[in-house]
């Protein structure tokens, strides 16, 4: 239990209910420290007179590394491999030239050849920056949140045009003073207030901020320059203040409804919602119980600025794209070719006929599609005519919510009470238990079926029931599933089916088994959220 936990906690925080905030906390602490201690690097060279004080932080960062290491090592699955694999190769290389150094120390080699050594051994130091490798995806995953949360920010408080309103009275400033400045000393020899430079600068700001003019020229021109001045002060100061106005009137009215996505916004790393129904805060729900605030959501229709949410903290990464995905311009804003998911939920008005919006379904599927291929996309259909066009795409699920609710009642009607069990396992949140597709451990591989049941069933630090196998193909992902096959003989798979490399098992367990660790590609590439 404790070599579990203590894995869970120094391994990189990836989300979800296999991290915890304390794997997050220790990243930050460890990303902290190498920050630190690679710059006690230029520190030393810059400040020689505290190289004493900057050794003694290096010894206390060494230390907590060697501590670090020594955690990942007994908290290692494979604690004989461990030593060997990258990352570990990695950590060694960074606490080693301090070690060496410390060692060095200790046995008094500092004759003239040995303190040149320790100087490139100072040089070596810097190998711990290799170890932001470990973090690679914690650090490029926050880059994007803060890069999309300042577009977002500095377009919904216009500070674009406060920028350019900025830099332009800065220029007005500068340029008035100087000008002023120049034309009371050459026609009045330095004389009246605005004859001393420095001056100038004050009683410009002045006259620029409160419209007041504080201080009067004397020459005729600069007179002329200063009233000038108080106009474009007056035009500045109306300018700023309907700046403000416009932001504030905007806040009020978009009270109550999601925020709209700026349209400089560059979203990555996201999930797409194309139409529009009354499940749509039911989906988000569901969705925001597992991704927590790890993915960004954004809704596209032609009305989604006008869809209101709950008042909670539910809905503060989602935004909303008002527009046809079918048009080019609204395709390009939503970034599907750096999303992660698609969902398109069958829309339109109430008097359409199924038919009719599946068409609709269909043609926003094909501009999806047809945008970014290696998207997953879901597509929600109303009419089961509708099957026999959904052929063409064999990448895309669709679903018929009909369909599911046909075999659902019939399910009912054999088993009373069934309907509790699919809602219990279909219903996304933080503490239930969920399907998950792994591949097959290297100790199953070879075995039965059965043999891997019963290999589950007497784990005791963990709660999975293994239910199934997903034999698909490489080019036809999850679309082949055999569903607790032992004793089928429909030709299809054998009685008791062995169990094979590029299989996956479908189990159902409270969190992810931790015998399949998202890898760091699938991670990368969003086949895992």
């Amino acid at each position: 239990m404790l070599k579990s936990r203590l894995h869970e906690i120094m391994e990189p925080y990836k989300g979800g209910p296999q991290s915890s905030r304390i794997s997050l906390l220790t990243d930050i602490f460890i990303l902290v420290c190498i920050v630190i201690s690679c710059a006690l690097i230029p520190l030393g060279h810059y400040y020689p007179e505290h190289e004493a004080f900057f050794w003694q932080l290096e010894i206390v960062f060494t230390v907590i590394f060697i501590i670090e290491y020594l955690l990942r090592w007994y908290a290692a699955e494979k604690r004989w491999r461990y030593p060997f694999t990258f990352y570990a190769l990695i950590d060694l290389a960074a606490i080693l030239p301090a070690i060496l150094m410390l060692t060095a120390d200790l046995m008094m080699l500092r004759t003239l050849r040995g303190v040149r050594l320790l100087r490139l051994l100072r040089l070596l130091r810097l190998i711990r920056l290799l170890k932001f490798f470990r973090y690679g995806f914690l650090i490029y995953r926050s880059f994007v949140s803060v890069r999309i949360w300042l577009s977002y920010i500095t377009e919904q408080y216009r500070l674009t045009d406060l920028k350019k309103l900025f830099i332009t009275s800065m220029l007005i400033w500068i340029a008035g003073a100087n000008a002023l400045w120049f034309t009371e000393a050459v026609l009045l020899e330095h004389k009246g207030p605005y004859g001393s430079y420095w001056q100038s600068y004050w009683h410009i700001l002045i006259v620029l901020v409160s419209g007041i003019e504080d201080k009067e020229p004397l020459s005729l021109p600069g007179r002329i320059l200063v009233t000038a001045l108080l106009i474009a002060g007056i035009c500045i100061v109306g300018m700023l203040t309907a700046e403000i106005v416009s932001v504030l009137v905007n806040r009020i009215n978009r009270s109550g409804r999601i925020a709209i996505k700026p349209s400089r916004t560059k979203l990555e790393r996201h999930i797409v919602i194309i139409g529009h129904s009354r499940h749509l805060h039911n989906i988000i729900v569901q969705l925001m119980a597992v991704l927590k605030d790890r993915h960004y959501i954004l809704i596209v229709n032609r009305r989604a600025d006008e869809t209101r949410t709950d008042g909670s903290e539910l809905y503060k990464k989602v935004m909303a794209l008002p527009g046809d995905i079918l048009k080019p311009a609204i395709l390009e804003q939503a970034c599907l070719d750096k999303a992660l998911r698609v969902i398109i939920l069958s829309s339109g008005r109430a008097s359409d006929k199924p038919a009719d919006r599946d068409n609709h379904t269909l043609m926003k599927t094909l501009a999806a599609y047809c945008h970014n291929r290696n998207i997953p996309i879901v597509a929600e259909i109303r009419d089961l005519q509708s099957w026999k066009y959904t052929q063409a795409l064999e990448d895309v699920e669709f679903m018929a919510a009909f369909d599911f609710g046909v075999r659902l009642i019939s399910q009912a009607v054999l088993n009373p009470g069934v309907t509790q069990i699919f809602y219990e396992l279909m219903t996304l949140t933080g503490d239930s238990n969920e399907f998950y597709t792994l591949p097959v451990p290297d100790e199953l591989i070879g075995q039965t079926f059965k043999q891997a049941q019963l290999h589950f069933l007497n784990m005791d630090k963990a709660d999975i029931t293994l239910i199934g196998i997903d034999r698909s193909t490489e080019r036809q992902p999850n679309t082949t599933f055999f569903i607790n096959p032992a004793g089928q003989k429909n030709g299809l798979s054998p009685p008791d089916p062995v169990l094979q490399k590029r299989d996956n098992l479908v189990v159902i367990a409270y969190i992810r088994p931790s015998f399949a660790k998202p890898r760091k590609e699938d991670l990368w590439q969003g086949r895992i959220l």
